[in-house]
């Protein structure tokens, strides 16, 4: 036992010199603990390849997949024009749009591919409406963040922890179970960005 506790906090220690060092990409790392897993026989074969199957994995590998079907329709493209078209210049009506497109997004597209997705468009809404990037961008990531935290699937933890509650022999999160918290902390969040928060964004190209 002590053994494997040593084995487990060596590849911990070695884990975060790598993620730190960036000389690896993060999903190389995480495919080379698990073998590191299996070979000392901290874990078995199939334990080693158990997350693989694992529930939330596909939902998050299908959320992925839908998220490109999204950008190669031209969707998220038409979403960034239509929010100029209503916001223009204003960069108040900017942020709030991009938050509440964001958080609603998330909330069913998962909070990082939601980010990842509107990135370039809302960098070129900056560049469209003369306002630096770093006044949006911020914004774009907040909404998604709160916005993950309204449903099942806005966000990886919530489907790890409605995993981790079945195995323990409690009934899983339902979709819209968090849903009454998540919309309370969207409207907070947002809030405070389009008053405190956004004063203190920087100004950056």
């Amino acid at each position: 036992m002590t053994s494997e506790i040593a084995i487990i906090l060596g590849l911990l220690l070695a884990a975060l010199v790598l993620f730190g060092t960036e000389k690896l990409p993060v999903d190389v790392v995480g495919i080379l603990l698990v073998i590191g897993l299996v070979l000392t026989g901290v874990l078995t074969v199939n334990e080693g390849l158990a997350g693989f199957g694992d529930n939330v994995i596909i939902t998050i590998a299908g959320l992925f997949v839908l998220t490109g079907g999204l950008i190669k329709t031209g969707l998220v493209d038409l979403i960034g024009r239509r929010l100029y078209k209503i916001a223009g210049n204003n960069e108040f009506v900017l942020t709030a749009l991009i938050m509440f497109i964001a958080a609603l997004s998330a909330s069913v597209l998962k909070n990082t591919t939601t980010t990842a997705m509107f990135l370039p468009v809302v960098i070129g809404l900056a560049e469209r409406a003369k306002i630096p990037p770093s006044k949006l961008l911020m914004p774009l990531a907040f909404g998604a963040i709160l916005g993950g935290s309204c449903t099942l699937i806005g966000t990886s933890t919530n489907l790890a922890v409605s995993g981790a509650m079945q195995r323990y022999g409690m009934d899983p999160y339902s979709m819209f179970e968090l849903s009454t918290v998540g919309f309370l902390t969207v409207a907070v969040g947002m809030l405070y960005m389009l008053t405190l928060g956004r004063k203190m964004l920087p100004s950056r190209g």
